[in-house]
Protein backbone atom coordinates (compact mmCIF):
# COMPACT_ATOMS: atom_id res chain seq x y z
CA UNK A 1 0.00 0.00 0.00
CA UNK A 2 1.89 2.77 -1.13
CA UNK A 3 5.14 1.31 -1.53
CA UNK A 4 7.82 3.86 -1.18
CA UNK A 5 9.63 1.70 -4.14
CA UNK A 6 11.59 5.03 -5.40
CA UNK A 7 13.27 5.87 -1.80
CA UNK A 8 13.33 2.01 -0.96
CA UNK A 9 17.25 1.82 -0.94
CA UNK A 10 17.49 4.58 1.77
CA UNK A 11 14.27 3.82 3.90
CA UNK A 12 15.35 0.07 4.07
CA UNK A 13 18.81 0.95 4.69
CA UNK A 14 20.14 -0.77 1.42
CA UNK A 15 17.82 -3.76 1.93
CA UNK A 16 15.39 -3.03 -0.37
CA UNK A 17 16.61 -5.87 -2.95
CA UNK A 18 16.31 -8.27 -0.81
CA UNK A 19 12.66 -7.40 0.39
CA UNK A 20 11.50 -7.15 -2.95
CA UNK A 21 13.04 -10.74 -3.82
CA UNK A 22 10.83 -11.58 -0.56
CA UNK A 23 7.85 -10.33 -2.59
CA UNK A 24 8.57 -12.22 -5.55
CA UNK A 25 8.80 -15.48 -3.81
CA UNK A 26 4.92 -14.78 -2.86
CA UNK A 27 3.07 -16.83 -5.09
CA UNK A 28 -0.08 -18.33 -3.97
CA UNK A 29 -0.68 -15.79 -1.48
CA UNK A 30 -2.95 -12.58 -2.28
CA UNK A 31 -1.89 -9.38 -2.70
CA UNK A 32 -3.76 -5.96 -3.07
CA UNK A 33 -1.21 -3.20 -4.14
CA UNK A 34 -2.52 0.48 -4.00
CA UNK A 35 -0.71 3.56 -5.52
CA UNK A 36 -1.90 7.47 -6.01
CA UNK A 37 -1.34 9.04 -9.09
CA UNK A 38 -0.02 11.70 -7.31
CA UNK A 39 2.56 9.54 -4.74
CA UNK A 40 5.86 11.31 -4.01
CA UNK A 41 7.76 8.19 -3.03
CA UNK A 42 6.39 5.72 -6.09
CA UNK A 43 6.15 6.71 -9.81
CA UNK A 44 4.09 4.82 -12.00
CA UNK A 45 7.09 3.22 -13.36
CA UNK A 46 7.93 2.01 -10.54
CA UNK A 47 4.99 0.51 -9.29
CA UNK A 48 3.95 -0.90 -12.58
CA UNK A 49 7.71 -2.26 -12.40
CA UNK A 50 6.89 -3.88 -9.14
CA UNK A 51 3.93 -5.18 -9.72
CA UNK A 52 4.83 -7.12 -12.55
CA UNK A 53 7.37 -8.96 -10.44
CA UNK A 54 5.27 -10.41 -8.14
CA UNK A 55 2.98 -13.84 -8.61
CA UNK A 56 -0.33 -13.88 -8.51
CA UNK A 57 -3.11 -14.21 -6.81
CA UNK A 58 -2.82 -10.04 -7.33
CA UNK A 59 -5.24 -7.11 -7.52
CA UNK A 60 -3.59 -2.93 -8.38
CA UNK A 61 -5.52 -0.46 -7.49
CA UNK A 62 -4.48 2.88 -8.91
CA UNK A 63 -6.45 6.01 -7.32
CA UNK A 64 -6.30 8.86 -9.19
CA UNK A 65 -5.21 12.14 -7.59
CA UNK A 66 -3.94 10.82 -4.68
CA UNK A 67 -0.84 11.30 -2.73
CA UNK A 68 1.45 8.94 -0.20
CA UNK A 69 -0.16 11.12 2.47
CA UNK A 70 -4.04 10.24 1.29
CA UNK A 71 -4.22 6.94 0.72
CA UNK A 72 -5.61 6.50 4.30
CA UNK A 73 -8.77 7.99 3.03
CA UNK A 74 -9.90 4.85 1.03
CA UNK A 75 -8.06 2.73 2.64
CA UNK A 76 -10.64 1.13 4.97
CA UNK A 77 -13.11 0.60 2.41
CA UNK A 78 -10.26 -0.90 -0.64
CA UNK A 79 -9.17 -3.55 2.15
CA UNK A 80 -12.20 -4.29 3.14
CA UNK A 81 -13.80 -5.10 -0.28
CA UNK A 82 -10.50 -6.67 -1.34
CA UNK A 83 -10.40 -9.31 1.69
CA UNK A 84 -13.72 -10.12 1.23
CA UNK A 85 -12.82 -11.04 -2.52
CA UNK A 86 -9.57 -12.43 -2.34
CA UNK A 87 -10.72 -14.38 0.34
CA UNK A 88 -14.45 -15.29 -0.32
CA UNK A 89 -15.34 -14.84 3.77
CA UNK A 90 -16.92 -12.15 5.51
CA UNK A 91 -14.71 -10.06 7.91
CA UNK A 92 -16.05 -11.83 10.82
CA UNK A 93 -15.06 -15.04 9.30
CA UNK A 94 -11.73 -13.25 8.25
CA UNK A 95 -10.83 -12.28 12.08
CA UNK A 96 -11.92 -15.61 13.24
CA UNK A 97 -9.15 -17.27 10.49
CA UNK A 98 -11.54 -18.80 8.62
CA UNK A 99 -9.76 -18.46 5.20
CA UNK A 100 -6.61 -20.13 7.23
CA UNK A 101 -5.93 -23.62 6.22
CA UNK A 102 -6.48 -26.28 9.04
CA UNK A 103 -2.68 -26.65 9.26
CA UNK A 104 -2.00 -23.27 10.31
CA UNK A 105 -3.13 -21.84 13.55
CA UNK A 106 -6.06 -18.91 13.97
CA UNK A 107 -4.69 -14.97 14.09
CA UNK A 108 -5.88 -15.63 18.14
CA UNK A 109 -4.61 -18.64 18.50
CA UNK A 110 -0.64 -16.85 19.01
CA UNK A 111 -1.54 -14.55 20.95
CA UNK A 112 -0.88 -15.10 24.54
CA UNK A 113 -4.69 -15.67 26.77
CA UNK A 114 -4.39 -12.33 28.71
CA UNK A 115 -3.82 -10.54 25.00
CA UNK A 116 -6.57 -13.10 23.36
CA UNK A 117 -9.20 -11.83 26.39
CA UNK A 118 -8.43 -8.32 25.92
CA UNK A 119 -8.59 -8.61 22.23
CA UNK A 120 -12.63 -10.04 22.81
CA UNK A 121 -13.08 -6.80 24.95
CA UNK A 122 -12.32 -7.89 28.05
CA UNK A 123 -10.58 -6.35 31.07
CA UNK A 124 -6.69 -6.14 30.59
CA UNK A 125 -4.67 -8.28 33.69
Amino acid sequence: IGPPLDYGWALYMFNAANLRAKAANSAGKPKLLLVGTNDQFCSMKSFKGFADTLPGPKEMQVLDGLDHFSLFKPLAKALTEWVMRAFHVSMPEFARGAWLSPSEPSPTAQLSPSKAESKEGKTKP
